[in-house]
């Protein structure tokens, strides 16, 4: 199940929104939420998975461990999409 993200996230969810993506807390049966990131991902796969994301094929959601995980992620895939950036 999804729910909106906690207070407290405006900065990951500025990170997310600049790559065309949105958080939220993704609670499974018995556990603790867990951040999520949704939207378009399949370019980002790879990097989400090295920092510790999890797919979640029914929510079809990247599952972080923390916070501080998920923002560290979308810091990463922002920082290498504007090198990747031709310059003029």
């Amino acid at each position: 199940m999804l729910l909106p993200p906690p207070n407290g996230t405006d900065r990951v969810q500025g990170l997310a929104a600049r790559l065309g993506c949105t958080v939220a807390d993704h609670c499974e049966l018995y556990g603790q939420p867990k951040p999520a990131l949704l939207g378009s991902l399949s370019g980002l796969a790879l990097t989400l998975k090295e920092f510790g994301g999890r797919w979640d094929k029914v929510e079809r959601v990247y599952v972080f461990a923390s916070w501080p995980m998920l923002e560290a992620a979308l810091e990463y895939c922002i920082r290498h999409k504007e090198e990747a950036r031709p310059s003029i």
